[in-house]
């Protein structure tokens, strides 16, 4: 529910003795302004006697989520935030805090889920561009420690229980195209992921994971698809199947992909058709070894993922070109370069999705110092309007303002001692004006 926007508010507060009304706890926006307080056990008690009366609010199980949350019961904090979660899939809050919770308990992989499908609704912004970066963190640390754990245990890792649907996508060799078009391998890599990723029946390896691997075993992306060394590639990436060759310049401005699929399990490699034509088709020779590869892991493709597969994200070379730049200068960590070759791809085309996403991924790496540990970013997090929602945030600038008077409002209600400012336990009253827009929704 909305109210009408006003522009401007005069709130009067008064305090008896420094003791003050609590808010409403049976209105959301009680309940938001007790969170914003720190009052998350009173909020609980609150919200628990809400379920039953409302068994299927979505808001009521994430306020009591974010309620347990604060409150480090994680346990019950995942089973409310959970079941919000399912009530209202595409809520943002729900998604942050199961994000903020995951990280909390280990996850990493869970928490950059979270966190992604946040960034879907919530795209500009402060908050958005530290998620942004967090993300990014995350991603990399997640498969710093995969790697890691990999190689120590790697002589007890069993091909044979690798899932036959797994398959990981490594950079083509680029020894035979110009170095201005070298670039390319790590585009077609990124292309064929994206698409292999949209077949229900597989999984694929996630780029980075693939990149961090390579970097621990000290081998570079030019030496990373030797059929000899794939199998053990593979077996590290728990893939059954690698997925790489070479792209081949050939006179008159054309292109052939060479395609090789290695089985991690046996070792015997795959020759999916090869892909020719003219160097600006690229994007369509890759569909055509995406499917060619699909169809030699022998899986059936649904005509609406095959239709989804043969949708090109974008029929300029030159916007490709940009974007496979940019891909190898943010693998390099190089996130300046990388924002610039990902911008010059979206004015080359400004409906390449994909590299819109990749430039406000690498721009939010730019001058952002990371938070490092979770208590920090969430210090930071739960005071951002679009989170503490608009009754929060007002909670949160009169508690501010407040303080500075010598009173806190609500003191008394969840406080184990009276609050005693500089002026003493005497009645004080403060008129506080709030200048601004203010919605229910951020």
């Amino acid at each position: 529910m909305r109210s009408l926007p006003i522009k401007k508010w005069i709130i009067v507060l008064t305090t008896i003795g420094a003791y003050g009304c609590a808010a409403n706890g049976n209105s959301q926006r009680g309940i938001e302004r007790m969170i914003a307080r720190g009052e998350y056990k009173q909020a609980a008690q609150a919200l628990e006697l809400e379920t039953a009366r409302y068994p299927k609010d979505a808001t009521v199980r994430r306020l009591l989520g974010i309620s347990h949350y604060h409150l480090q019961d994680y346990v019950s904090a995942e089973n409310w935030l959970t079941r919000a979660w399912e009530l209202d899939p595409h809520n943002a809050v729900t998604h942050f805090y199961l994000g903020m919770l995951s990280e909390r308990t280990g996850d990493l992989d869970a928490a950059a889920h979270h966190y992604e499908h946040f960034l879907v609704v919530k795209k500009t912004g402060d908050l958005a561009k530290q998620t942004r970066h967090r993300l990014v963190e995350l991603r990399l640390e997640s498969a710093r420690q995969f790697s890691r754990k990999a190689l120590v245990e790697e002589t007890a890792i069993s091909p044979g229980r690798i899932s036959d649907s797994t398959v990981g996508v490594v950079y083509f060799n680029s020894r035979f195209l110009s170095d201005a078009l070298q670039p390319l391998t790590a585009g077609l890599a990124e292309l064929l992921t994206a698409d292999l990723a949209r077949v229900g029946a597989l999984r694929v390896v996630e780029r980075i994971r693939i990149n961090q691997l390579l970097a621990e075993l000290q081998v570079a992306h030019t030496a990373a698809f030797d059929t000899s060394t794939a199998p053990r590639l593979g077996k590290l990436l728990r893939a059954a199947h690698i997925l790489g060759g070479a792209i081949v310049e050939l006179p008159g401005e054309k292109l052939r992909i060479d395609p090789n699929l290695v089985d991690t399990k046996s070792g015997e490699v795959s020759l999916p058709k090869e892909a020719q034509g003219d160097l600006d088709l690229l994007i369509h020779l890759e569909k055509q070894v995406a499917l060619a590869a699909i169809d030699m892991m022998g899986i059936k493709l649904t005509k609406a993922e095959q239709d989804s597969i043969l949708i090109a994200p974008t029929e300029s070379f030159l916007a490709l070109l940009m974007f496979s730049r940019g891909l190898v200068w943010f693998d390099q960590e190089d996130y300046r370069k990388a924002a610039g070759e990902f911008n010059r791809a979206v004015e080359a085309d400004p409906g390449f999705t994909r590299a819109q996403e990749m430039a406000l991924l690498a721009e939010s790496m730019i001058d952002t110092p990371g938070f490092g540990d979770i208590s920090y970013f969430e210090a930071y997090a739960i005071f951002d309007p679009f989170i503490c929602g608009r009754s929060g945030e007002i909670e949160k600038t009169l508690v501010n303002n407040s303080t500075r008077l010598g009173f806190i409002p609500g003191a008394g209600v969840g406080y184990d001692e009276p609050y005693v400012g500089p002026y003493g336990r005497r009645p004080v009253a403060a008129t506080i004006v709030i200048q601004g827009q203010f919605d229910d929704e951020p």
